[in-house]
């Protein structure tokens, strides 16, 4: 999927936003089964939604980046976790069984 992207540093991060006004930022641990399924819905909302911007990052991999998250969020962290960036301020945010398809969709809506 072209707007599924992974970052893994905040250069690569500011890269892929360019000058993405809406973006979606999602906290992955690639061993968590409850990651696992937030993964599968934020994939399957990623499909539905080409327009959008979708990137994610692997907590176990990615750690400089997953900590600069939490710094700018003022979120503690979790995992997994989703973040949607407006005007570069995080506007909405969720976290293990709460990443849902229809979550993001009504907060969209």
């Amino acid at each position: 999927m072209e707007n599924l992207m992974r970052v893994n540093s905040m250069d690569s991060l500011k890269q892929a936003v360019g000058s993405n006004q809406h973006y979606w930022l999602f906290k992955h641990s690639s061993t968590c089964p409850v990651s696992a399924g937030a993964w599968n819905e934020y994939n399957e909302y990623a499909s539905l939604h080409p327009n959008q911007l979708f990137l994610y990052l692997v907590v176990q991999e990615d750690r400089e980046l997953s900590k600069a998250i939490e710094e700018i969020t003022g979120i503690k962290h979790e995992s997994p976790q989703l973040f949607h960036f407006a005007s570069q301020k995080m506007d909405w945010h969720a976290s293990h069984n709460k990443i849902k398809s229809k979550f993001m969709k009504e907060f969209i809506a």
